[in-house]
This record gives C-alpha cells, structure tokens and sequence, in this order.
C-alpha cells in the first residue's frame, strides 16, 4: 500500500519556509510503469495510490512530450500547481528545483507540462529525481504534493523510447482530406498519387477511429456529358481499387460517389479551371 503521510516540506525557492503537506508517491517496493505503444501515440504512467497517476506522453505528428499528473481524490482551488524537481527521499534532501508555476482552476483535475520542461522532468527522472507537483485542493486542509517514481523506471524506459522513434509523422487533420487530380480524360492514377494514396492507406491501417473513406468523382465540363457519367465513376473506382487491391484496406470502409462536371471546385471557363475540377475527393470520416 501506499504511505501517505503528513510531512515537512520546503517551499523552494529563495523564501524556503516550511508548510503542513500531504505527499503521494508510489511505494518503493511495488511501483509499477506502464508503457502503452502504438504509432500515434506512445505513454509511460505510474500509478499513485489515493491520487490518481501521472505519464508522459507523446502522440504523431508532434515534437512535444507533454508530463501530466491526473488526480481522482484531489481537485485544485482556484490558486496554482508548482511544478518542481525533487530529490529522491533516501537523499535526505527538502530542497526542490522550481520549474514553473501555472494557474489552476476551481475543481482542476489534471496538470500538464508541456514542449521543454517536460523533457526536462523526463532528464531529471532518469537521473534518479522526482518530477512532483504541489497546489492547494478542496479535499485538503494541507498542501498536496504528488511525486512520480524513478524506482523500476529503467526497465520501462528502452521501450518507451523506441515507441518515440516508431511514431508516425502524421495526424489525422494532415491526411482527413486529399484530392487527387486527373489529366483530361482520365482515370490512371500517377506514381505520385499512388504514393499519397499508400500513405494514407497505411495511417488509416494505423487509426481505428476511422470508420469510412469516402470518395468522389468529378470531370471539367469538357467533351460530351454522356462520357462524364463513367469517367467521374471510374476515377473514384480506380482511387478505391488501388486502396483496397494494392494497399489492403477493407473494401467495407470504402464508399464512392460519382458527380460528372456537377460541384465544380474552379470555373470551367479557363484551363486553369477545367485542371482543378478534373479529380477526386478523398475524405477520411471518423
């Protein structure tokens, strides 16, 4: 079980004054860390016994670790959470280094470090020191201190450190629309648009919220409507086949649709028009 006792603590910083606490901290002889994998997102959490847990982590397409403390016992009042660096207990040491201090809100759950103070906090733990956050909570008369763990933390570490590296670059709103564009007459798809298409296949493989990938087809007003009809139809056809034959994306995900010149995206008064209406919408749906 969790110790959870009243201690003394030192206030860091220049006015080091001592003040009623209360500490959270994971046991050190049964604290566990969690690594959850996957290519858009990767976490390491640890669980502290009567206040909630705190992780890092890090989701595609960004460059930022984000540390957040999430409490189910210990809402803030409306004041602030001091981040700060503390030394490990068997170090006999009160002082702590400051980070920042950030407002909370009435009721405030959750507390988040961001870009280059939580890589910071991540340095500092894989040196053997405690990222620990201290507010003021309704719950309390005293000050709450939360305190993450270093202990077991190398086991976890070379795992959560490749889950980093195998992150995807993407996120959802860098591929939820793509358009595709044809020559006049046209339905084969270039080495170019194959590679779009292939990277979009493999994020949507990778994201299991997305639930359709719907396709349209248009043409420019060009030569006669009659013709329109199956050329809109065959170049969403030949964007679902490539996604579906080459690319192995259930052919159940896939819906089509077929607009001939109808739904321009430009005029069809130019060349410059009649090029950008001759193409295909794909959209990812969640």
């Amino acid at each position: 079980m969790l110790m959870l006792k009243k201690i003394l603590a030192f206030t860091l910083l220049p006015l080091a004054s001592f003040v009623q606490a209360e500490q959270f901290q994971a046991p050190v002889t049964d604290t566990h860390w969690l690594v959850t994998e996957s290519p858009l997102e990767c976490s390491l959490s640890q669980s502290i016994n009567d206040f909630g847990e705190a992780k890092f982590i890090q989701k595609s397409g960004q460059d930022e670790l984000t540390l957040i403390f999430t409490t189910s016992s210990y809402p803030a009042t409306q004041s602030n959470v001091s981040f700060e660096i503390a030394e490990a207990p068997w170090q006999n040491s009160d002082e702590r280094l400051h980070l920042i201090s950030l407002p909370t809100a009435a009721n405030q759950t959750q507390f988040s470090l961001t870009g280059n103070l939580a890589q910071q906090a991540l340095t500092h733990i894989q040196e053997g020191r405690f990222p620990t956050i201290r507010y003021r909570s309704h719950n309390s008369r005293n000050e709450i201190n939360a305190l993450l763990s270093t202990v077991h933390l190398s086991d976890s570490m070379p795992a959560f450190q490749q889950c980093l590296q195998n992150l995807s670059p993407y996120v959802f709103e860098d591929l939820q629309k793509l358009t595709i564009y044809f020559g006049l007459e046209q339905s084969e798809l270039s080495p170019t648009d194959q590679e779009a298409l292939t990277t979009l296949a493999n994020y949507v493989k990778m994201d299991n919220s997305i639930k359709r990938i719907s396709i349209a087809g248009f043409t420019d007003n060009h030569g006669r409507k009659r013709l329109n009809i199956p050329l809109s139809e065959a170049r969403a056809l030949s964007i679902k086949n490539f996604l579906v034959q080459r690319n192995g994306i259930s052919e159940n995900l896939v819906i089509t649709s077929f607009h001939r010149e109808y739904l321009p995206a430009a005029t069809n008064q130019t060349s410059t028009g009649r090029a950008n209406n001759r193409r295909a919408e794909i959209a990812l749906l969640r």
